[in-house]
């Protein structure tokens, strides 16, 4: 990974990695003869490979060691990071890096994650060292296929639920695995995955009960979606997909629904608790969340209300640019990733976001979803009638003209407030304002901005209207 860097001459690079141990194993492997030293600030520093005991080396003094050292050497400094904000260190670091370059000798800073003061951005180089891959993965499993006579009875489920773990975390997933479940289970393994979304303040993980048999219409959009799982493959951008609509329509209970539906685990992104107080602490909180997803794929990622959450995006926010960063990082994200991470964003008021959130490219798929049509509304009635115990009789049940306008929400709660007033749904109605006519204007905009720019979630219905040509609604 970093040979050619060294090879080239480059005098420090930092690399991102929780597994220090794996990383300077591998690369010991490609230095071609150059001579290997490792550093920590307990134990001091060794030469590796020739059984050297450690020797003390204080961290000030360290960049200045180096640079006395053998040429054509490369030094492993195991937590260095913490000492890279010392107006001393840094001085000492730049008074050598000539030398470092003129002897061939190269730092490699090692740290969990890390940012680099100013004054050395442009003298050190920035990597990160990749989790296993999935012929790794493979070989771990089979290490211990090997060594226990268990055969794993699904090898791609298992490895699915590794991906994302460091080499020593999916060996000791797999094996509790076998120890809980006498089997290589991927439900444990993807358990014990979690673990790391809880650690993140903007993530949660998701245990939705919805399905698609909870959600009543949305044809479109389902068919649609269900089509983009099933059809992807290697090379073949797989983003995700922005739905627009009208509130209470569906939209969250859709995104909810899928990861059910595909068997894929659901994390959701709270963009509000990515903003912190602390200069570049809301920039790094977003690339730890999205480190985070990428470790978790394949999974759905759900950011609910974007537009919220990214309020002041476009410009007229006054927190130094944080936002717009923050916002950035997460479209070069979303356009760039290579994970099978499947992203749901729901939005209700699309002035409040900049055009480049609704650039094709960015999303598969822009839906608009509206309200039901008039079977669709039957169709959710039905569903929550059945879930709330409404007990009805033909003459209670509204006709389909009487919940014209009413939202898949608002349907619902016309279920509920029948559930406490003996199932009388016709009554309910007029219990239950709908927002389309609160807020006529307002939802009129929204459909009319949504026409050239979206797909309709629901397909069009034909409706036989007395006297007069079929039409669609």
């Amino acid at each position: 990974m970093i040979t050619d860097y060294v090879k080239a001459g480059y005098p420090a690079l930092l690399v991102r990695t929780h597994e220090q141990e794996r990383f300077i194993s591998s690369t010991l492997l490609q230095l071609n003869g150059r001579t290997a030293y490792t550093w920590d600030l307990v134990r001091g520093y060794r030469e590796l490979g020739n059984g050297d005991d450690w020797q003390e080396a204080d961290p000030y003094d360290l960049p200045n060691l180096a640079a006395r050292g053998k040429e054509k050497a490369v030094w492993f400094l195991r937590n260095y990071h913490f000492h890279l904000k010392d107006p001393v260190i840094i001085q000492a670091l730049q008074n050598n890096f000539p030398v470092y370059k003129t002897k061939g000798i190269s730092l490699v800073i090692l740290a969990p994650d890390a940012s680099l003061p100013v004054d050395l951005e442009r003298e050190v180089v920035v990597l990160d060292f990749p989790l296993p891959t999935r012929d790794e993965l493979r070989s771990i499993l089979a290490g211990l296929e090997e060594s226990t006579e268990i055969k794993a009875e699904n090898e791609d489920a298992v490895l699915d639920a590794a991906q994302g773990l460091t080499w020593e975390e999916a060996e000791n997933a797999m094996a509790l695995a076998l120890v809980r479940e006498k089997m290589f289970d991927p439900k444990t393994i993807t358990t014990l995955k979690a673990q790391m979304v809880e650690k993140s303040a903007a993530l949660e993980f998701s245990q939705f009960t919805e399905t698609f048999k909870t959600l009543g219409g949305l044809e479109n959009l389902k068919e649609w979606t269900l089509n983009r799982f099933k059809g992807r493959r290697p090379g073949l951008p797989f983003r995700g997909i922005m739905l627009l609509g009208v509130p209470g329509t569906g939209k969250s209970h859709f995104a909810k629904a899928l990861g059910n539906q595909v068997g894929w685990p659901c994390l959701s992104l709270n963009m509000g608790k990515v903003f912190g107080s602390l200069v570049g602490e809301s920039e790094a909180k977003m690339r730890d969340a999205l480190k985070v997803v990428d470790a978790m794929a394949p999974c759905v990622l759900f950011l609910d209300e974007i537009e919220k959450g990214l309020a002041g995006v476009g410009g007229g926010s006054t927190d130094g640019g944080t936002t717009q960063r923050v916002g950035g990082s997460f479209l070069t994200w979303l356009n760039d990733h290579t994970s099978e991470v499947f992203v749901i964003a729901t939005c209700n008021d699309y002035s409040k976001l900049p055009p480049e959130y609704t650039r094709m490219g960015r999303w598969d798929a822009i839906f608009f979803v509206d309200n039901p049509s008039p079977k669709e509304r039957l169709l959710i009635l039905g569903i929550y009638s059945e879930a709330f115990g409404v007990k009805t009789s033909p003459k209670s049940i509204p006709a389909p003209e009487d919940l014209d306008g009413y939202s898949g929400a608002e349907i619902r709660q016309v279920a509920i407030e029948a559930a406490y007033n003996g199932g009388d749904l016709e009554a309910a109605t007029r219990f239950v304002i709908p927002i389309s006519r609160s807020q006529k204007d307002q939802m009129d905009k929204l459909r009319e901005w949504a026409k050239a720019r979206t797909i309709p979630a629901s397909r069009p219905v034909l409706q036989e209207v007395t006297g007069k040509r079929r039409v669609q609604i």
